[in-house]
């Protein structure tokens, strides 16, 4: 019964960071000042408001930054919110930055309720960005009203010589240096690149996604028996937290190697499909789920993942309703989440084990949305994915393949490869032979693709194949 419990409320949950706005009874970001007047760093502010007819205790909850360096404020116990009434959040040292943030509001349980941006301010002015007044996603730059028909006194760090109201403080997270909230992922700083890492596992997927801003996503793990070549990626670029997980479906190809990722490292969110298996694997990924308490969504066409401003992460598929349900284990593959990573110029597109059938919804629907630089070919290049009229819409230049060498299934099927050949296709990868593929790009000069077992590589220049030489 258990385990019966959690995965209908996976069933029911929301996208990550697509969390409606005028949501019943949670607390909602209603204004933020990125820049205040006169300085170009710290003091800057978030205004929290309670839309609902009854007070709210947000102890515990945390107001964290995404943008550079991750920043939380944390609210100290005791605090509650009453009905239709404003909070202030602040800080005396920098947490928020002038360009590209997005804010989050997470409640005591680690439960994404509110995500804002991405905003900017450049002109250090007075002005701020405010909600709609009906609590609706319509934000709008102007003078600012923080704390108008605010009931809450302004709270900040203890650090800060703001007066603090002796209920209600808001305190930073206590960190190493005892004065700073900044986290920093051990291993890697921020940079221009946005990496992925198609993690030779065999006969399964596994993608790992290092955005510019240091998050990371974990698309897939491979089979519980690969799960180590998962880990050892993870360690190569010093993670010890992956920030997103997605389980695309629940086959043990795909979600396998995800248990032992979860009891190993801290992972912030686990989204997947909504479908349900029997199999004692997937029992086993619900178990690990809830043992660690992670919140476990499923998302849908529409829905984004927010984690670095700069980079877009739209979900593609499964559609909003599921045809044949939950269940129906003849459509877990169709029913892939499938992912456009989008970061500026440079788009890849990651599709599970997508086959024809939502290959051709997706044309139907919007086919110019799927022109990608890069596609990781559905369903180890079987000859059930990667249709012509699915190719001819993506135009990619490269393909990637992520399969095991003489796999029994027979992948990839010659017919899949004929037609990505056919399609003009310059450069094909696969993990069977090319082992690892490491894909690295600054997003507007182009992107770099390197092999670990065949030493192949492919330099893109002004996204322009110009190259491919064996070392």
């Amino acid at each position: 019964m258990r385990r019966l419990v959690l995965i209908l409320i996976a069933l029911l949950f929301s996208a990550i960071y697509c969390v409606p706005a005028s949501a019943a009874n949670e607390i909602l970001i209603n204004e933020v000042e990125l820049n205040p007047p006169g300085t170009d760093s710290g003091a800057e502010k978030v205004e929290l408001y309670n839309p609902s007819s009854s007070a709210t205790d947000i102890s515990g909850w945390t107001v964290s930054s995404t943008a550079g360096s991750t920043a939380s404020v944390v609210i100290s116990e005791g605090t509650v919110l009453p009905p239709q009434s404003y909070v202030i959040v602040g800080r005396n040292s920098q947490w928020l930055d002038n360009g590209g943030e997005v804010i989050e509001l997470r409640n005591n349980s680690g439960t994404l309720t509110d995500s804002v941006g991405p905003f900017s301010d450049e002109e250090n002015g007075d002005a701020t960005w405010q909600r709609s007044p009906n609590g609706e996603d319509n934000w709008v730059f102007s003078s600012n009203t923080l704390g108008a028909s605010n009931s809450a006194t302004l709270v900040s760090d203890p650090q800060s010589p703001l007066a603090l109201a002796p209920e209600q403080t808001i305190q930073s997270e206590p960190s190493p240096s005892g004065n700073s909230s900044v986290e920093v992922t051990p291993g890697i700083q921020p940079s221009q690149n946005l990496t992925l890492a198609f993690v030779d596992v065999e006969q399964g997927d596994a993608i790992l996604v290092i955005l510019p801003n240091t998050k990371t996503l974990l698309i897939d793990g491979g089979e519980r028996e690969n799960s180590d070549k998962v880990l050892a990626t993870l360690r190569e670029h010093g993670l010890s937290h992956i920030d997103a997980m997605v389980a695309t479906h629940p086959h043990a190809d795909h979600i396998g190697g995800l248990i032992d990722v979860i009891k190993n490292l801290d992972v912030g969110q686990v989204l997947d499909s909504g479908q349900v298996h029997t199999t004692q694997t997937f029992e086993d990924f619900l178990d690990a789920i809830e043992m660690k308490q992670i919140p476990l969504k499923s998302v849908r066409e529409g829905d984004s993942i927010n984690l670095d401003a700069t980079v877009e992460i739209d979900v593609l598929n499964p559609s909003v309703s599921l045809p044949g349900g939950a269940f129906n284990e003849a459509e877990f593959n169709d029913n892939s989440v499938v992912l456009k990573l989008t970061y500026r110029e440079f788009s890849v597109l990651l599709t599970g084990d997508m086959e024809e059938t939502n290959e051709e919804r997706l044309i139907s629907e919007n086919g110019t949305a799927l022109d990608a630089d890069v596609l990781k070919a559905g369903h180890h290049g079987s000859r059930t994915s990667s249709s012509s009229p699915f190719l001819n819409a993506v135009t990619p230049e490269v393909v990637i393949i992520s399969l095991g060498a003489g796999n029994t299934y027979g992948h990839p099927h010659q017919e899949a490869l004929d037609r990505i050949s056919a399609a003009g296709t310059e450069h094909l990868f696969r993990t069977d032979i090319d082992g690892t593929i490491t894909l690295t790009t600054n997003g507007s000069s182009g992107y770099s693709i390197v092999t670990k077992n065949s030493g192949k590589t492919v330099d893109v220049p002004k996204f322009e194949m110009v190259c491919c030489s064996p070392q």
